[in-house]
């Protein structure tokens, strides 16, 4: 079956239920509707950094200060900031809840028989440095978003919710 987009509010009603404090991403076009629309409501705030490296350190300091932010990406920002992911996690003990957009993900294949290396490498490497993940696929598993972004935040750890289709 073929994995659907969410809708973009669909995506922010989750971050509210987890209780989200803050949004922390780069430019991205993947997940544009979302943060579309938290800029039009105003909340959570939405912080803007020049690199995935950065945005996991701010949800870092935001999260010594007392703040649940989530970090907005791309699964190409995965690659991009393993050694910072490595490092927060495994060795600081930083909760890290990460939303990640598929980008090139070819929406009629299973993530593991992509053409798409960035895509079907993804997977391996979050189990590689042993960090849980979730795709989500159809609207109607919204509350597996909801529940695996709270995760880092009462047990620990990163918790990645890999979303299989642009939002809309």
């Amino acid at each position: 079956m073929a994995a659907t987009g969410l809708a973009a509010g669909a995506v922010v009603d989750c971050l509210d239920a987890a209780a989200i404090t803050h949004v922390v991403t780069v430019p991205d076009t993947h997940q544009r509707t979302v943060l579309e629309l938290i800029e039009e409501r105003g909340a959570p705030p939405v912080i803007r950094a020049a690199t995935e490296d950065d945005v996991l350190g701010i949800c870092g300091g935001l999260w010594l200060g007392g703040a649940r932010p989530v970090a907005l990406i791309q699964q190409l920002g995965i690659f991009a900031s393993v050694n910072a992911l490595r490092g927060l996690v495994h060795d600081l003990s930083f909760p890290l809840a990460i939303l990640a957009g598929m980008y090139g993900r070819e929406t009629d294949r299973a993530v593991g028989a992509s053409s798409k290396s960035a895509v079907r490498l993804c997977t391996p490497v979050l189990e590689a440095l042993e960090i849980p993940w979730v795709l989500v696929e159809e609207p109607d598993q919204r509350a597996l978003i909801v529940d695996t972004l709270r995760k880092p935040f009462a047990a620990g750890g990163a918790h990645v919710v890999l979303l299989g289709a642009p939002t809309t």
